[in-house]
């Protein structure tokens, strides 16, 4: 499936979802991509593509990737306070599509820290 295709398919699946909770991620998305102020959210799943995910990953693994300003700096990136510049980046995978909503509402419309962002796996991230 065509990448862009691909974010846009999981984008529906969220928004689906978000609808069954009360929460409209409708009006956040456009061409499969999430965001708010400066803040922003894709996701995607590995499919035949190489690039959608590692060679040994299970088709299917939900993979996310999320940028944007943060007022405090995480936890595991204290002794890294002087290059802090109040932006984070970090990418990784999740369980299911409840666990990406999670992530988006608590990214975008919740506005959380990353400190207090829903359990996921991430697998890269800075600052």
């Amino acid at each position: 499936m065509d990448p862009t295709e691909n974010s846009k398919a999981v984008a529906n699946e969220l928004i689906s979802i978000s609808h069954d909770q009360g929460v409209d991620l409708e009006g956040l998305c456009t061409d499969g991509y999430f965001r708010v102020n400066r803040r922003w959210i894709f996701l995607w799943r590995k499919d035949e593509l190489p690039s959608s995910g590692p060679v040994d990953e299970p088709l299917g693994t939900l993979h996310y990737s999320l940028q944007g300003a943060i007022s405090g700096m995480p936890s595991q990136l204290t002794a890294s306070a002087g290059a802090f510049q109040g932006v984070w980046s970090e990418a990784g995978t999740l369980e299911s599509v409840f666990q990406a909503f999670d992530l988006v509402k608590a990214w975008l419309i919740d506005c959380k820290e990353v400190d207090d962002l829903p359990q996921r796996c991430v697998s890269r991230f800075g600052i």
